[in-house]
Order: structure tokens, then sequence, then C-alpha cells
């Protein structure tokens, strides 16, 4: 595919721009496309930067700014990955066996395990970019977009490693990435990553990566055997929060 193609193809998965993007598209398509994740991760990344510059101008509390970047990725991107954290924590936590564990998981309706998942997601959100704006908006905005490009690496790597669980939904149509697409990836992320031009923030985020994809597919692949469209945004959302905390411990 051309890279517009490829982009536009990232943007209709992952946000909800008005893209001239088809969802049905071929696993083929999609596993070559994912290189632009991170990229993607960047542009929602910035857009929580300009949240909190309209905090600074507007000299809001920096536990307002911060509300106000996290609803303004919430918007962005529909809440596609808290969705799928939440529906991951119902079904790993009330599921007997793996096809209950699938069923939950596909029910669209909110159970206890997803809605404590969410507000905790969400809280420690708040409170880490809080304490990142104590450094200032510009920092904090670096942080984001770091953030929110390792994070996308999660995905890829968990669409590398696991196998789909089921044969339809999102995560049998992502396909499985080649190892050109994840090195692009990989590239895409360690620009983002020196935005920060911190060498101590640029090591915790490259920790905190392996870290949230090898435990997301510890979890994923012992309870219902491979990933899923939910399990893919369950490791994005925990990618994230462990990537800001990581920050802040060594910021």
């Amino acid at each position: 595919m051309a890279v517009w193609t490829e982009v536009k193809l990232c943007l209709g998965l992952l946000t909800r721009l008005p893209v001239d993007s088809k969802h049905d598209e071929p696993a083929a398509d999609v596993s070559a496309a994912c290189k632009w994740f991170p990229v993607i991760g960047v542009m929602i990344g910035a857009l929580s930067g300009a949240a909190l510059f309209i905090g600074d101008i507007l000299e809001l509390p920096d536990s307002v700014s911060a509300l106000l970047a996290i609803s303004a990725v919430i918007i962005l991107t529909g809440a596609m990955h808290e969705d799928g954290l939440a529906d991951v924590a119902d079904g790993f936590g009330g599921g007997r066996d793996k096809k209950h564990k699938l069923e939950i998981m596909r029910d669209s309706r909110l159970g206890v395990y997803g809605t404590i998942a969410l507000i905790l997601d969400v809280a420690f959100r708040w409170a880490l970019i809080t304490q990142l704006l104590s450094f200032g908006w510009i920092f904090a905005t670096a942080c984001l977009i770091a953030s929110g490009a390792s994070s996308r690496l999660v995905v890829i790597s968990l669409m590398k490693s696991l196998t789909a669980a089921r044969q339809d939904g999102l995560g049998a149509s992502a396909g499985i990435p080649d190892n050109n697409s994840i090195l692009i990836a990989i590239l895409f992320t360690v620009i983002a990553l020196l935005l920060t031009k911190d060498t101590l923030l640029f090591l915790s985020i490259a920790i905190s990566v392996p870290i949230a994809a090898g435990l997301l597919h510890y979890l994923a692949n012992n309870q219902i055997g491979g990933q899923t469209g939910d399990v893919l945004g369950a490791g994005q959302r925990l990618g994230e929060v462990l990537a800001l905390t990581s920050m802040v411990v060594v910021a």
C-alpha cells in the first residue's frame, strides 16, 4: 500500500477522525500498516499536549489540565483502548474457561472488574500527568508523546507474539506484522522518545515497553490462548500507564 493509504488505515483503526478508510481491510494490509501505529500515538500525544497548553494559558490547576488532556484523547480515540481494557478485565476476572472468557469479552455490558480497571486507568493517568505537569507543560507533552508512541509499540509486539484467540474480530483481522514493519515501528518510537531529551527517561520507557508486552502476553496466552482486539487495546493502556509511571519515577 502507499504510505498515505497505510496512514489513513491506521487513523481509521485507532481514532475517530473522519478519514476515508475501510475497517475490513485484509490482515496483510493491517499488519503492513501497523508500523505507523507509533506515529498515530505521537499525534494523539500531541493533542494531549495541546490540551495542556490551553490549560497553561488559562492558568488552570495542573489537576484540571490533566483531566483536559485525558478527555481530549478519549474523544479522539472513541475510548477504544479503554473499552478493550474493560473487556479484558471482565473476561479474565470473571470467566470460568477460555470459551466463557471470550464470551464475556464480546459482551458489551460493563462488569465489576471492567469498571474497576477503568477507574484505576483514569486515576493513574490523572495522577501521573498532574505530577509531570509540575515540570511544565512542555515537558509533560514530550512525555505524553513518548508514551503515546511506545504504548502502540506494545500493540504491535502482541500482534507479533500471539496468535488470534478466535477467528473473527479485530484481533484476527490484524494479522501478524513482519520484521521489517516492526523495525520501522521501533525506529519511529525511538525518534519520539528522543523528544524527551533525557537519557533516563529514554531508558525508563525502553524498559517499560517489554514489561507491558511481556505481562499481557503471559496473561492472554494463559487466559485465552492468544490475542483479541480487546487484548491489544488493554496492551496499549497498560503500556502507556507503565511508561508514564516510569517517567515520573526518574524525572
